[in-house]
C-alpha cells in the first residue's frame, strides 16, 4: 500500500502546487502580495454588495407575483389499480394522494 502511495506523491504534489512552494510554506491563500489580497477582498465586497440585494429583490419579485396554477387532474384508470386496501380507515387513498 505504501509503495502505491509513494508512486503517486509526485503527481499529488504537482496538482496541489506544493512542488513550486518553498519547504514549510502554507498553501491556503492565493500566494500574492498583501496589496493583491486587499484588492481581491475589495473586489468580492463589491460583487457581494451588488449581487446580494439583486438576489433579494428577485426573490421578493418571484414570491410577490406567484400564483397557484391548479392543473386539471385527469383520472387515469391505470394509476389506481389496487388489489387490496391500504391499512388505514380510508383504504382507497394512498398516503401521498392529494385530498379531494
Amino acid at each position: 500500500m505504501s509503495a502505491a502511495r509513494a508512486a503517486f506523491n509526485p503527481i499529488r504534489r504537482a496538482l496541489t502546487g506544493a512542488a513550486n512552494a518553498p519547504k514549510g510554506t502554507r498553501l491556503m491563500s492565493g500566494g500574492g502580495s498583501i496589496e493583491e489580497e486587499i484588492a481581491e477582498m475589495n473586489k468580492w465586497k463589491a460583487v457581494s454588495a451588488v449581487c446580494v440585494p439583486a438576489c433579494v429583490a428577485l426573490g421578493y419579485y418571484i414570491l410577490a407575483n406567484a400564483s397557484h396554477h391548479s392543473a386539471e387532474r385527469i383520472p387515469y384508470e391505470h394509476l389506481k389499480m389496487r388489489t387490496k386496501r391500504f391499512p388505514w380507515p380510508n383504504g382507497d387513498v394512498a398516503l401521498f394522494d392529494p385530498v379531494e
